[in-house]
């Protein structure tokens, strides 16, 4: 990671010593100076330029504005997606109908403002411009660094507590021992507190004892540590480092639980692909180790629950793995969740489409060779899969926007257990238990007797595995007839304002010529092109150069500078001679003058 530039220096006392709630938390002057950085460093060059490369694919397969830059919603967009593939991070406030921001003190308010108000910083540098790979790789960067700075300001926490120099060296033994504090914080998402070294070694031992799956966590970072621990001394800044990279490479640990999930949902599974009954999703709970006690209605708000039928609402397998019950909230600025496996998938077809919409037929051709986890290739798609792509393409001009609800729902049909369902905008929240607690004022959690009756009441028949074997309803996935652009709206809507005044500005000089004309047919001039006067004639070719700037202009293949020199420059032209060329029109003048006042 690039250094950062807010640090508190070796030299300066370290606050709140026992409190890891508090430490680490960085203000809005902190986040627009670390912007700044990052925008005009050179230093860091390199690292942006690899950034970009993680970014390519995506971007250039979004729809842009004229200057070929993507807006608002499509920044969001794609750095949420780029976080949670890469790192399994999960930034509140990335989402794109996230627009939320204020500057709060509650810890939970960071996930919010943050990231919105980075956005709002470079929108304010770029203007309406719109933002550019190289613009978005900044933002991420700066997020990278945020991120960064939270992990450093803990471990200057948990130096404090253990009595261990800001300056100086500390074994490798002392550096262990102060990592495992760091770890316990970092599984607890800060919610961790000790006095001094002794009181944080028995609370280290005391949490290992009650975490299920400490063993496998704790082996897992001993491992990482064990690539990085080869000097016989370490200082504070090569400490950070290491826990830094605790945060970038959890997922692949969590990586292994979230498989195990999917294998345990998979193997419950009902009649519908990517299913699971709510009942047996209970009755699991009941008689196993697994916890899945959510109740419907906070699955409904996660969109994380099947209703299409009433009678028989089912747990949506890739839905709920990516859901929020599901990520450990480790940062104040992300958590660690399931990674999206379906980001895989669209990134080779983003790759090889390499535009933001495509022929039904091409994308055929890529999904019946691309293979996933649970779904083996080459294959043939069903009939009712391909016709539903080509109702898609009917209803967007022949061709299917990649970055559609529609779309994501056809990939979730071809991909029923990696591609989670998209639900309409507005209609589910990522909320923590705690936040759907704080706004409902319910537990999240089923209570054991609403379980057992869920259970009770089912009447599907189903095996000992829990497969179905009569009355469990249709097979058939939910499809509805409703289209959102993930990406691309706000750029969209402003090259259609650009075309509609673009039209309307070469409508009304359209308007002049045709009113010229009749205003000179009308006038009986019978002059022959060699008699006509300059001044009456020169400026028609100036407007038909201006009108069809507009239009060039609006389209992006001018550039602004250039479009406003020349309109002024041309239509300066125009006044100037129309003026000059008055005194010669002597006895038709009042007849023009009329024609005119006619057509205007």
């Amino acid at each position: 990671m690039a250094k950062l530039v807010l640090l508190i220096s070796g030299a300066a006392a370290f606050a709140d010593a026992s409190n890891f709630a508090e430490s680490g938390r960085v203000s809005s002057a902190d986040v627009q100076q670390l912007f700044e950085t990052e925008f005009v460093s050179t230093s860091n060059s390199a690292r942006v330029a690899g950034i970009e490369d993680g970014l390519r694919s995506t971007f250039a397969s979004l729809p842009k504005d004229g200057h070929g830059k993507l807006g608002h919603d499509a920044v969001r967009y794609v750095l949420h997606r780029y976080f949670v593939q890469r790192n399994g991070w999960f930034i509140k406030g990335l989402e794109p109908n996230g627009e939320t921001w204020s500057d709060a003190s509650a810890p939970e308010a960071m996930k919010e403002w943050v990231p919105n108000y980075l956005q709002s910083l470079m929108e304010q540098r770029l203007g309406d411009e719109g933002t550019s790979l190289r613009e978005l790789a900044i933002v991420a960067a700066a997020l990278e660094d945020l991120i960064d700075m939270e992990a450093k300001g803990r471990m200057e926490t948990a130096f404090s507590i253990h009595d261990l120099p800001a300056r100086g060296t500390v074994s490798e033994e002392q550096l262990r021992e102060v990592i495992d504090t760091y770890f316990v914080m970092f599984l607890l998402a800060g919610n961790f507190s000790a006095s001094d070294r002794e009181d944080a070694l028995y609370k280290t031992e005391a949490f290992a004892a009650t975490y299920t799956g400490w063993d496998e966590a704790y082996t897992w970072m001993q491992d990482l540590l064990d690539t990085r621990m080869k000097d016989e001394a370490y200082d504070f800044q090569k400490a950070s480092r290491m826990v830094e990279d605790i945060g970038e490479q959890y997922y692949k640990f969590n990586d292994m639980e979230c498989r195990d999930l999917k294998v345990t949902l998979s193997e419950m599974e009902g009649n519908k692909a990517g299913r699971v009954r709510l009942s047996q999703f209970y009755k699991k709970s009941l008689y196993s180790h697994w916890r899945f006690t959510e109740k419907a209605d906070y699955l409904r708000i996660l969109g994380a629950l099947d209703e299409s039928d009433p009678s028989s609402p089912q747990v949506i397998v890739p839905n709920y793995i990516m859901a929020r019950p599901n990520c450990l909230e480790s940062s104040n600025l992300y958590a660690i969740c399931c990674r999206n496996e379906c980001e895989e998938l669209m990134g080779h077809l983003e790759t090889r489409i390499g535009t933001s919409s495509a022929d039904p037929k091409e994308i055929v051709e890529l999904v019946s060779a691309l293979a996933s986890d649970t779904v083996d290739a080459p294959r043939e798609l069903p009939v009712g899969l391909v016709d539903k792509l080509e109702q898609v393409a009917a209803g967007s001009g022949g061709r299917v926007p990649l970055h559609g609800r529609l779309f994501a729902q056809w990939m979730h049909h071809a991909y029923p257990r990696e591609c989670p369902f998209p639900h309409t905008l507005g209609s589910t929240s990522p909320q923590t238990p705690d936040e759907w607690m704080a706004q409902t004022g319910q537990s999240s959690q089923a209570s054991k007797e609403e379980m057992e009756q869920a259970v009770e009441e089912d009447t599907c028949g189903v095996g000992e595995s829990g497969a179905p074997t009569s009355g469990c309803g249709k097979a058939e996935l939910p499809w509805t007839e409703h289209e959102e652009l993930f990406a691309g709206t706000a750029a969209s809507s402003q090259s259609s304002i650009a075309w509609l005044m673009a039209l309307f500005v070469a409508a009304c000089l359209f308007g002049v010529l045709v009113c010229d004309h009749l205003r000179r047919k009308r006038a009986g001039t019978k002059k022959t092109d060699g008699d006509v006067k300059s001044g009456e004639t020169s400026w028609r070719p100036i407007l038909t150069c201006i009108a069809l700037a507009v239009v060039a202009h609006a389209v992006g293949l001018l550039d602004t500078v250039v479009f406003g020199c020349s309109t002024v420059a041309g239509l300066g032209v125009v006044v100037v001679q129309y003026v000059g060329g008055q005194p010669e029109e002597k006895a038709d003048h009042g007849v023009h003058g009329k024609a005119a006042q006619h057509c205007v």
